[in-house]
């Protein structure tokens, strides 16, 4: 589609090296802005759930086992990742963000070269810009969270898959499966696309001459994939803690007090900024049923269960967006290469009544609505202040007087406990593994009370107590008796041990 006719021995332009690799240039590109223009080193903390990332991390790359002795309820992968680079770098949040930036890169160099290689070049720059564009992208991008280095890696498997289908060469079967396997032992929601491959592979195999050999292909990704979760899974994990990634998450969502105090809306609330982009996806959709690709089909079952299951799924956060906006991204850029493709070829030939100049129109429509909406919001994240970009600051603020506060102390402290683990780990200090991190899923499902919390800082005596998030009277009430508040700011108060308020 990208071939231009040879003329006076001229090579065509598809056949040129730079021509086949030039698609990459645009996730350097946003690699390159991303880390020497969006502000994200300005920023104290993009969600809560950073902090109870690099602490968890930290934890482990001090020693302390992943757990067996540091709570977690997510898989182990991007913990131990987190706690290689804190091994290298220390404890440095900006070589942090900079890993699920990396990851971030790797999704959109995954996701622009699938388009190129199922469609064209024009498809894989529309791809590049639209997921740019998606709601949250960039400071998912930056932020310490588990979910997009996930997603990264399910679109490198979904990569591989496709180049299985195309040279059906047994190795990028196995490797889809490998790095499938390996996403879901870092955010288990991505476990969704395993049926979607399966049956994708089976279908694929539909006009084989024997059951055997239509079965080969799905047998062997199902080998592999299970070899890797379950082998791997249980060897990071183990089976005694695999309660940890599960019972947490079902308790808490049974608990009315829990899901009340989320304040979290629907899937669909969440999706309400990029209804361009999923008109978009809808176009591409049909393009590829014109075209026949049936590849195409991954992404729009991808995107299909995924609301599906979100739509029954208390809570969702804004986050979870992207499991959706990710592959609808890149069926949108489907109908954008499409549209840019096939206009000059109506035009010319005045194919006006044709089904495909109908859904050239609703794909510059949609292309249009798409940059209305989402260009100058993403252009504002690269020049707002740092605390300005969405989603806004989860604290109230005022973060250099207590960070000041407890680093000057922090050479004569060997524990902090605290609510607000970013605090700590920007000083330096570690949390005792037990409490490296409370969630309100946590409090709510019972996996942990007030009561074990003061049975913590009996045990490990810490010098320095931060709390801040919850509503904790009775942790509060205990620390009346050895500890003294040094500095408030609304709900963040700082507590130190008398000992070492006695002893400045």
């Amino acid at each position: 589609m990208e071939k231009i006719a040879q003329v006076g021995g001229k090579i065509s332009l598809e056949r040129r090296w730079w021509w086949k690799i030039a698609h990459l240039a645009l996730p350097l590109a946003f690699l390159a802005a991303m880390y020497f223009v969006f502000p994200f080193r300005q920023r104290f903390e993009f969600d809560l759930d950073e902090g109870l990332n690099v602490m968890k991390a930290l934890l482990v790359a001090r020693g302390y086992p992943l757990y067996t002795q540091v709570w977690s309820d997510q898989p182990p992968l991007l913990t131990y990742l987190l706690a290689a680079v804190i091994r290298l770098y220390g404890a440095d949040i900006d070589a942090a963000r900079s890993l699920v930036l990396l990851f971030s890169t790797a999704l959109m160099a995954a996701a622009v070269h699938t388009l190129r290689l199922s469609w064209g070049f024009w498809h894989a720059l529309a791809g590049a810009l639209i997921l740019l564009m998606l709601p949250f992208y960039t400071t998912l991008s930056a932020a310490v969270m588990v979910g997009l280095p996930a997603i990264a890696i399910a679109v490198v498997s979904l990569l591989a898959l496709v180049l299985w289908h195309q040279r059906r060469q047994r190795r990028w079967l196995a490797l889809s499966a490998l790095l499938l396997g390996l996403s879901v032992l870092t955010k288990l929601f991505t476990g969704l696309l395993a049926p979607i491959f399966v049956v994708g592979l089976l279908l694929g195999e539909r006009g084989a001459a024997s059951w055997r050999t239509r079965l080969q292909p799905a047998m062997l990704w199902c080998l592999v994939f299970g070899g890797v979760v379950g082998g791997l899974g249980l060897l990071l994990v183990g089976p005694a803690n695999l309660d940890q990634l599960i019972t947490t998450h079902l308790s808490a969502r049974e608990d009315p007090a829990y899901l009340s105090l989320t304040h979290a809306q629907s899937i669909s609330w969440h999706l309400r900024d990029s209804w361009a982009v999923l008109l978009l996806a809808g176009v591409g959709s049909l393009f590829a049923v014109l075209e026949r690709r049936w590849t195409a089909f991954y992404l729009l079952a991808w995107a299909a269960l995924a609301y599906l299951l979100l739509s029954f799924h208390a809570p969702v956060w804004y986050h979870h967006q992207l499991l959706i906006t990710i592959p609808a991204a890149m069926l949108a850029a489907v109908a954008v290469g499409e549209a840019v493709r096939l206009l000059p070829r109506v035009i010319r030939q005045r194919a006006f009544l044709d089904l495909r100049f109908a859904l050239i129109l609703l794909a510059l429509a949609g292309s249009t609505a798409t940059l209305a909406a989402r260009a100058r919001l993403t252009y504002h994240t690269f020049i707002l202040p740092a605390f300005l970009i969405p989603p806004e600051a989860p604290s109230e603020g005022r973060e250099a007087p207590f960070l000041v506060e407890m680093v000057n102390r922090a050479a004569r402290t060997h524990w902090a406990v605290t609510d607000l683990p970013m605090y700590a780990f920007r000083a330096g200090l570690l949390v005792p593994p037990p409490l490296a991190a409370i969630t309100d899923k946590r409090l709510s499902s019972g996996e942990i009370s007030e009561a074990q919390i003061i049975q913590v800082i009996e045990t490990y005596k810490p010098e320095q107590v931060l709390l801040g998030r919850f509503d904790l009277p009775a942790v509060e009430a205990y620390l009346k008796e050895d500890y003294r508040r040094i500095y408030q700011w609304g709900r963040k108060t700082l507590y130190l041990h008398g000992e070492l308020k006695r002893n400045p």
